[in-house]
């Protein structure tokens, strides 16, 4: 019996590594006729569910797994009649694949319609064509960076999980992206330029043109844009519309052309390109980009279909400098490999891929084999070659160097080279002056301490003929709200300096501010971070009652050294109060650079301030005066419950609660 369950399991075993086996299909797309490389090419199995793109030389390797390998490779692009390609094809074989140009002439197409009006039709369409539930994409990313003579000085790759929501509204915002194996091969002369570029993987999603609504198809931009009918091709066998747009204001962003199917009106694609102005308002908001501003940015998109849906396929984008000395190309890549309607849970936080990241700080040996159980886009021979040829002398300077260094320490005995050290991993990029700062804007609740009764002022500074007035009924109780604006400035990770200040609002009048450091520290370090704000403050607290507005009939009132010359002066008792405030509060990220906090603090106040402020109402804001006069005066009379008083009767209580948004930082 042992013996059966024995032989079971070993035949359950070979079953399961047979199954893990992967096809890999290796080919090179060319033009039927001129034999010229048709670069970008889509090639797809199982009804493109699987699938890849071909590179700028028009190859490619596709890795199909058991299930999939006896089904026909499908190959297809515009302009072009679809191609298929028998499957299993030889192991270690490249395969040519000829594509036969289909051209289609205006002339031959019917078109109906306006080019503006067939854009507006395809928006009006997006969810009848694209996907109307969340999916998840695994694609590859590719992103380098390389000088004009064509060496390259750096290439990071990494699987992606893509997790796309329904296309039904616009996702300015992107989606989640989370990383599954990712390298970073470096170049040994990196001297020419250092980039440290944000958010590369997160291309899916920001360069989707259809899942963000683009400017060119975007109705709030429409004026902004010419659309012109350009050219009708073909697609499977289908006519498409060639739509290019370009800059009719300044405010136009983009020039290019985008592909409408012209049965279903589905977006197939688009090649555009910055304009200038649309080069300096984006490149604005990428602060690690430092001095790395680009002149030029291209890109192109391309959807595939699949189960009837559009899902997108293509992305690449490349930006390029002329400046003197630092002259540079910088291009992203990513080509969807897998389509999956069935799993789109988000990943756990800690996964998820952040917009502020930068992809890959470090770098490993470069391994030809490390992506042999992935779909990939084929690097170009040229680059392979310069990889290859670096490895090799990078190996070659290892075994020299290993084999000097053990012979000067003993006697060669044998013949073996001691493994090459695994790289130190790179220190963080510190931030820059200006990446520190970042800001809050917050509502803070002050509760006030006011002594109920009839509250009677009168002023009439000796040697004037100006005297004032005014009665005001006080009511117990009553808080103030105050809009509050901070600045922040992280000394470390943990701490920062900060100032805020505010207007108050509500039962009284007046503002705040405040100057102090506080302590942050993460307490969720695996799911959405939460943060514990312990802090100090030094706070000061204007509280004021409005008297009323008067004439003034003496243009050379002087009052505490203060000429108030103005024909109407308002009247206002307030109370300052200074203290030393503790706070302690929590913080949660909300966004990418978006946080939600909310503190408590408790002042220890000292004595107040009471004073009578007396500003101008009359004449050139900025040359308006203003005075205070101390309640001990002999000039000012205060009286609550007809009861005489040299001090305000209200202040500040010691607890106060805030709420708000922070942006940056951390």
């Amino acid at each position: 019996m042992l013996r059966f369950l024995l032989l079971g399991l070993l035949v359950l075993l070979t079953t399961a590594a047979g199954a893990q086996q992967l096809s890999t299909v290796k080919g090179r797309v060319l033009d039927a006729q001129t034999r010229k490389p048709v670069p970008y090419a889509l090639v797809g199995v199982a009804g493109n569910q699987l699938g890849t793109s071909a590179n700028e030389e028009g190859r490619f390797s596709l890795s199909i797994p058991p299930e999939y390998q006896p089904q026909a490779l499908e190959i297809t692009f515009i302009g072009y009649r679809k191609a298929t390609l028998p499957l299993p094809v030889p192991a270690g074989q490249e395969v040519q694949i000829l594509l036969e140009p289909a051209p289609t002439q205006l002339a031959n197409v019917t078109v109906s319609g306006s080019a503006l009006g067939i854009v507006r039709a395809a928006v009006a369409r997006i969810p009848r064509n694209f996907a109307t539930r969340p999916v998840q994409l695994t694609g590859f990313y590719r992103e380098s960076s390389n000088v004009p003579e064509g060496k390259y000085l750096y290439l990071a790759e990494g699987v992606l999980r893509v997790r796309k929501e329904s296309y039904r509204t616009a996702h300015p915002t992107g989606g989640d992206v989370e990383l599954v194996q990712t390298r970073k091969y470096e170049a040994r002369d990196t001297s020419r330029t250092q980039l440290n570029w944000q958010a590369g993987p997160l291309i899916p999603h920001r360069f989707d043109f259809v899942y963000n609504r683009a400017d060119f198809i975007s109705k709030a931009h429409y004026a902004e844009y010419d659309y012109q009918i350009a050219d009708v091709t073909t697609y499977n066998g289908r006519p498409v519309y060639a739509i290019s747009f370009k800059p009719r204001s300044a405010k136009a962003n983009y020039q290019g052309r985008v592909f409408i199917d012209l049965d279903s009106y589905a977006f197939l694609g688009a090649d555009f390109s910055l304009t200038p102005g649309g080069v300096k308002r984006y490149q604005a908001g990428f602060a690690a980009m430092g001095d790395y501003a680009y002149s030029r940015r291209s890109r192109q998109v391309s959807y595939q279909r699949y189960a009837g849906r559009w899902y997108l396929k293509r992305v690449w984008d490349q930006a390029a400098s002329q400046q003197p000395g630092r002259a540079y190309q910088h291009t992203s890549e990513f080509i969807t490999t897998a389509i999956d309607t069935a799993k789109s849970r988000r990943p756990a936080y800690a996964d998820r891929f952040r917009p502020d990241d930068v992809f890959l700080r470090n770098s490993v040996a470069y391994d030809s084999t490390f992506w042999e159980n992935f779909t990939t886009l084929v690097l170009p021979r040229q680059v392979e070659q310069q990889l290859l040829d670096e490895e090799r002398q990078r190996k070659a300077e290892q075994l020299f160097s290993d084999s000097t260094a053990a012979a000067a320490a003993q006697p060669a005995t044998t013949d073996t080279v001691a493994p090459a050290p695994a790289p130190l991993p790179a220190p963080p990029r510190g931030k820059s002056f200006l990446e520190r700062f970042s800001y809050s804007s917050s509502l803070a609740v002050v509760p006030l301490q006011i002594a109920e009764g009839n509250l009677e002022v009168a002023y009439a500074p000796a040697g004037s003929s100006f005297s004032a007035v005014s009665s005001r009924q006080l009511e117990a109780g009553g808080a103030g709200i105050a809009l509050r604006f901070d600045y922040l400035f992280w000394l470390s990770r943990h701490w920062q300096l900060h100032y805020g200040a505010g207007g108050l609002r509500g039962a009284l009048q007046g503002g705040l501010q405040a100057i102090g450091v506080r302590y942050v520290h993460n307490l969720s370090q695996r799911r959405r971070p939460v943060y514990v704000r312990a802090g100090l403050d030094y706070s000061r607290i204007v509280l004021r009652q409005r008297l009323g507005r008067f004439d003034n009939p003496d243009a050379d009132l002087q009052v505490s050294g203060t000429q108030l010359g103005a024909s109407r002066l308002a009247l206002g008792l307030q109370s300052i109060t200074k203290g030393v405030a503790p706070q302690l509060g929590l913080e949660v990220k909300v966004g990418a650079t978006l946080y939600l906090f909310m503190e408590a603090s408790y002042c220890i106040q000292a004595a107040p301030n009471s004073e009578l402020l007396l500003d101008e109402k009359k004449g050139f804001f900025l040359s308006r005066n203003s005075a205070r006069v101390p309640l001990s005066s002999p000039d000012v009379h205060v009286q609550l419950h007809a009861q005489a008083r040299q001090s305000a009767p209200f202040l500040p209580r010691p607890l106060q609660l805030r709420v708000g948004i922070a942006v940056g930082g951390h």
